[in-house]
């Protein structure tokens, strides 16, 4: 597999330091008339990397910094004030702080919002707001589920086989809540620098499929991050 695991031996914060100085060397070889799109998978795994990320920007251009789009890779659709938001988490848990911080301006975070009803109309809708940022991921974060998932692309599921470029949505998630919407495998693929998160011992089986030989995309969809240009794997199951 063509990923890059990063700093096996070392420890989980000097791995994640690691990746926020990748990320920003990838985003600092990007014409500098680029909007810099970061695609964001949620949970608690992506905190520590944007605080690794927030903790670096004290080392890099602030204009680089000034250039950055969050857009989410998954979402559920819940109201964003609901505990099930991803991008509501984010935003509670270091959205907020960086923006008090002035690191961040509101407007340069970018959540999918969308009922039910609406979600089919919105993914367009999200996919146009992208494309007016260039409308692929200069970095995407992924984090790797206990069933080797990543984003809203599930081992088994007919999302896989998805054909759009750009974000879908579904309703039959083999996980609650079933209403979600994520970017497609080409959206994903397309992404110039990938990041896999694979923390926990819980995420232990997905990990020995993710680096078994022969395991499918369709049974580990995490191993998708190998057909990337360049992939980062962290993880502290390296031993």
């Amino acid at each position: 597999m063509s990923v890059e695991i990063v700093s096996p031996g070392t420890s989980l914060e000097e791995k994640l330091a690691a990746a926020a100085v990748a990320i920003f060397d990838t985003l600092k070889s990007l014409p500098r008339t680029d909007r810099l799109t970061i695609g964001l998978c949620g949970g608690r795994s992506v905190v520590g990397l944007l605080g690794a990320i927030q903790a670096e920007s004290k080392n890099q251009p602030r204009e680089l910094f000034d250039r950055l789009e969050f857009f989410m890779v998954d979402e559920r659709i819940v109201p964003l004030d609901d505990p099930q938001s991803n991008f509501g988490g984010l935003k509670n848990l270091l959205f907020d702080r960086l923006i008090a911080e002035g690191l961040l301006r509101a407007e340069q975070l970018h959540p999918f919002k969308a009922t039910r009803e609406t979600a089919t109309t919105q993914c367009e809708k999200y996919g146009e707001e992208l494309r007016a940022y260039g409308g692929r991921f200069a970095v995407v974060v992924l984090g790797m589920g206990e069933d080797g998932h990543i984003a809203g692309l599930f081992p088994g599921h007919p999302i896989l086989q998805e054909r759009s470029e750009s974000f879908v949505s579904f309703f039959d998630s083999p996980k609650p809540p079933p209403a979600r919407m994520t970017a497609a495998p080409s959206l994903v693929l397309n992404a110039r620098l990938g990041v896999l998160l694979a923390l926990g011992e819980a995420k232990r089986d997905a990990w020995n499929n993710f680096r078994a030989e022969g395991v499918s995309v369709e049974r580990c969809p995490a191993r998708m991050v190998s057909r990337l240009p360049r992939a980062l794997v962290i993880t502290d199951l390296d031993r």
